[in-house]
């Protein structure tokens, strides 16, 4: 299967469809990207490059093949698809240009023609690189085509016609249960209490490349002007946490001097953020798909801010994935009654933090709690066997956070000492301790 055509191209082919039929519709608005709203993710699909960008700056671009790592002995490649090499990172990408994961660990000298690499749990081999920019757009049209071709495959023929907003239905989701990788680095912790047995995970999530960069801005901003002087030490934090939560919560914020001087002229445009420049909201991301989409389960969602449900309400809304914000007791009953009568929605509750004491959701099993300070009041939220991931972006501000919550240390740490990053992500804490 070297150097073959992308599978929906081969099934787009073999029905006959001409390359005229292939070419995405030109007179569609474009969709903007407003984070926290409704609108935050119907532009999710493979951009055009902008006229006089160069694909190839700064990174290379190869073809490879992929599959699933398998025992069989006789093994065939599963699709096709790029893989994005910069300094730090190599990105593997479907044939619709969809992220399906990403390499940090490895030698420049590797990547290279014929290769065959593990990334994740895929085999891949590489095929050729991309040496143009033409070579480079050329082929971000396939991915495009192929995006729209997936769309007709999975739901049927989309109409477009005398439509100022578009909103496209998701398609077919393949994403497996995740995996223990280098991006995510997770301590398993077991908790008991009587008179319920939950299980909790603690998951230390590696940072997303934004978030370090934005981090470090703040804290090189902190020591240089020495802003524990000009701004009280809340705000500073307060703007970490932000950061933690996702880079994009900023805006609401934006007013504040160390935000805007500091942080936003090195930071891309609002719209232009995404799943993947939050660890915590990659990780939510990905237990959607995992838990709602794949296995039909329903879950909960707890954060400490309203701006950080919103963002998951636009996800849910984007992906047509059910969902219902609880804010009394009634609510959570009439979620109750819904997961007993095995009724299809909702599939997701979401709650915040200070409404917890008035809840209790029986028949949920799975909660993901986007800021850890709300352990100490999920317990009566839910019934035995229940499973709990606590979500802490780890080797920052916001793992010093839980450490002094834990009561690793005195809390004698200075505001720098806070906000550096730590060079070693991996959580040194005993899992006894929990």
């Amino acid at each position: 299967m070297r150097r073959s055509q992308a599978p929906s191209i081969r099934r787009a082919a073999k029905r006959g469809a001409s390359a005229t039929e292939l070419e995405p519709a030109k007179n569609v608005a474009s969709l903007e990207m407003q984070w926290g709203t409704s609108g935050g993710y119907k532009g999710f699909r493979p951009q055009k490059y902008n006229d006089g960008e160069n694909p190839l700056k700064n990174k290379r671009i190869f073809l490879v093949l992929w599959r699933k790592q398998s025992n069989k002995k006789h093994k065939t490649w599963t699709g096709n698809g790029t893989l994005e090499v910069t300094a730090t990172k190599a990105t593997l990408k479907d044939e619709t240009g969809k992220l399906m994961d990403v390499l940090t660990c490895f030698k420049q000298d590797t990547i290279q023609e014929d290769a065959l690499l593990e990334i994740g749990m895929r085999d891949v081999e590489i095929q050729v690189e991309l040496r143009t920019a033409d070579e480079c757009i050329s082929q971000r049209s396939e991915e495009i085509e192929n995006w729209y071709r997936q769309q007709e495959d999975s739901t049927g023929m989309v109409s477009v016609l005398n439509e100022t907003v578009r909103k496209l239905p998701r398609p077919m989701n393949i994403l497996k249960k995740p995996k223990r990788s280098s991006e995510f680095k997770c301590d398993v912790v077991v908790a008991a209490a009587p008179p319920i047995k939950l299980n909790e995970y603690i998951c230390m999530l590696a940072p997303a490349e934004l978030q370090c960069q934005s981090m470090q801005l703040l804290a090189d901003y902190c020591q240089d002007l020495e802003m524990q002087q000009f701004c009280g030490t809340e705000d500073v934090f307060e703007i970490a946490q932000q950061i933690c939560d996702h880079p994009v919560l900023l805006r609401h914020i934006e007013h504040q001097h160390v935000v805007s001087e500091a942080l936003l002229p090195h930071m891309p445009p609002w719209q232009e953020m995404g799943l993947y420049d939050s660890a915590k909201f990659e990780f939510v991301h990905l237990m959607l798909d995992n838990l709602v989409i794949a296995q039909d389960e329903r879950c909960a969602i707890v954060a400490n801010s309203q701006s950080c449900l919103d963002i998951i309400i636009g996800y849910c809304q984007s992906w047509d994935i059910s969902y219902v914000q609880i804010e009394d007791s009634f609510q959570a009953d009439s979620f109750n009654r819904a997961c007993s009568n095995g009724a299809k929605e909702p599939k997701v509750a979401l709650l915040l933090a200070s409404y917890l004491s008035q809840m209790h959701l029986a028949s949920c099993k799975y909660v993901m709690l986007y800021n850890f300070s709300a352990r100490s009041q999920i317990r009566h939220l839910l019934a035995a066997d229940a499973r709990i991931y606590t979500l802490i972006t780890a080797g920052c501000f916001e793992e010093w956070q839980f450490q002094q919550h834990l009561g690793l240390f005195n809390g004698s740490e200075s505001l720098m000492d806070a906000l550096k990053l730590r060079e070693n992500v991996t959580h040194q804490s005993q899992v006894s301790r929990y």
